[in-house]
C-alpha cells in the first residue's frame, strides 16, 4: 500500500499525500506489533513529516490526525529508548488537541484524554513523577465524565486510567489514593471481565498485580495474596489458550505469588 501511495504522491501531491500519510502511519503502528522497532519509527517520523504539511496548508483537516501522529512518534521513540524526545513529541500533541477539545469537547476531549495518558507513560519514564501524576490525574478526570455519559464506550478506557494512575499516586508517596484508584480499576475490569472476558481478562490480570502491589505496600498481606492468586488464576486460563502470549505473564504472577506466601510464613506453598 505505502508504495503505491508513494508513486501517487510524486506524481500529485495534493491529492496523494492525505492517503500516504495514513497509509504510513498504519505501516509504523504493524510493523511495531512484529518488533521491527526501528523500522517503525522510521515509518512513524516520515507519517509526522506528511502531516506536519498538511496541517500547515489545512489545519482544520489535518490538526486531528497531525496530533494522533504526533502520539504514535512519541511511542516508537520511546520503544527505541529515546525517551526525553517520546515525551517532547506528546507534549506537541497534547498541545494540538487541548486547542481542538476546547473548541470541540464532545468531538476531541476522547483523542485529548489518549494523548494526556501516554503522555503519563512518557513523563514517568523519564522519572517526572508529579508531572506524570498531573497528566494521569487529568486525563482520569475526563474519562470519568466521559464513562458517566457513555459508560459501554468509555469504561475500558477509564479502567485503563485509573490503573496507570494507582501507580503514579504510589510512585509519588500517595499509597492510599494509589490503593483506592487500583481497588477501582479492578472493579470495572471484573465487571468487564465477566461480560467479555476475551477482551478484558487480560487487562484484569494487570490491574490485579498492581491492586496487589499497592495492598502489599500498605501491609496488607493477606488482601495483596488474595489478589495475586486471583491475577494468577485468570493467567492460567489465558495462558492455557494462548501459551506464547501469556506464559510469560503467568510466570511473573507465579513468583509474585511465592512471594506473598512467603511473607505470610506459608513457605510450603511458596516452594
Amino acid at each position: 500500500t505505502v508504495q503505491i501511495r508513494r508513486r501517487l504522491a510524486a506524481e500529485n501531491p495534493a491529492a496523494q499525500e492525505p492517503g500516504l500519510a495514513f497509509a504510513l502511519n498504519n505501516l509504523g503502528n504493524r510493523l511495531s506489533e512484529m518488533g521491527r522497532r526501528e523500522e517503525a519509527l522510521a515509518i512513524a517520523e516520515e507519517a509526522l513529516q506528511v502531516f506536519r504539511r498538511l496541517a500547515k496548508a489545512n489545519p482544520a483537516a489535518f490538526e486531528p490526525e497531525l496530533a494522533k501522529a504526533m502520539t504514535n512518534c512519541g511511542i516508537r521513540l520511546s520503544e527505541m529508548g529515546r525517551r526525553q524526545q517520546g515525551v517532547t513529541a506528546t507534549e506537541e500533541a497534547v498541545q494540538i488537541r487541548r486547542r481542538l477539545a476546547a473548541a470541540n469537547p464532545a468531538a476531541f476531549e476522547p483523542d485529548l484524554a489518549v494523548t494526556l495518558n501516554e503522555l503519563g507513560l512518557r513523563l514517568s519514564e523519564t522519572g517526572r513523577r508529579e508531572e506524570a501524576l498531573a497528566a494521569t490525574e487529568e486525563t482520569a478526570q475526563i474519562r470519568r465524565r466521559l464513562a458517566k455519559a457513555n459508560p459501554a464506550a468509555f469504561e475500558p478506557q477509564l479502567a485503563v486510567t485509573l490503573n496507570n494512575l494507582g501507580v503514579h499516586l504510589a510512585e509519588t508517596g500517595r499509597r492510599e489514593d494509589g490503593l483506592a484508584a487500583s481497588e477501582q480499576a479492578a472493579h470495572v475490569l471484573r465487571r468487564l471481565a465477566g461480560a467479555n472476558p476475551a477482551a478484558f481478562e487480560p487487562p484484569l490480570a494487570g490491574a490485579l498485580g498492581n491492586l496487589a502491589s499497592r495492598l502489599s505496600d500498605l501491609g496488607r498481606r493477606p488482601e495483596a495474596l488474595a489478589a495475586t492468586g486471583e491475577a494468577a488464576q485468570v493467567l492460567r486460563r489465558l495462558a492455557k489458550a494462548n501459551p506464547a502470549a501469556f506464559e510469560p505473564d503467568l510466570a511473573a504472577a507465579l513468583n509474585n505469588l511465592g512471594v506473598r506466601l512467603s511473607a505470610l510464613g506459608r513457605t510450603p506453598e511458596a516452594l
